[in-house]
């Protein structure tokens, strides 16, 4: 179950906290966003989120996980040109978690693919995961305004 959460963690894009960030203006705009996340271990998995973001909140939308159970912290963090890479560690309660992440994005939409090697017991497990995300429109619907929430739909 820890390594499933290590790898929704890499691309859960969703609160992070994240040291400083090599971007200059926010790569992607403010809005209603919807993202299809993929997981290949331990079972394939796909996870369908809608989510209002503020200006605030896009560079986190974009660039991290973070939630009770696990901390991703980047070391490398890179979005230039079209062009996304970040480096860094996910630990979920002692279980370390090398993590390499790649894609490009535009304004309104992005692409990343996540390549995880965790630490269990001695064994290297490698853990893949992505991300298609992309803005539905510049407006949030108005009960996402309200609370700030996100409309969840999952599929496996």
């Amino acid at each position: 179950m820890r390594l499933v959460l290590l790898a929704a963690a890499a691309l859960a894009f969703a609160g992070a906290s994240l040291p400083a960030v090599a971007i200059e203006e926010s790569p992607i705009l403010p809005g209603y966003w919807e993202s299809t996340s993929k997981v290949s271990f331990p079972l394939p998995s796909t996870k369908v989120d809608r989510k209002c973001l503020s200006s605030e909140e896009v560079v986190k939308f974009l660039t991290g996980p973070a939630n009770s159970h696990y901390v991703c912290k980047y070391d490398k963090s890179r979005f230039v040109d079209g062009v996304a890479a970040m480096e860094g560690e996910c630990i979920d309660s002692g279980v370390r978690a090398k993590v390499k992440v790649s894609g490009t994005y535009t304004r309104t939409s992005f692409q990343l693919t996540s390549h995880l090697n965790a630490l269990l017991g001695g064994l290297s497990i490698p853990i893949e995961a992505s991300i298609d995300a992309h803005r539905l429109s510049a407006e949030c619907p108005a009960e996402t305004k309200r609370d700030g929430g996100d409309d969840r739909k999952r599929s496996d």
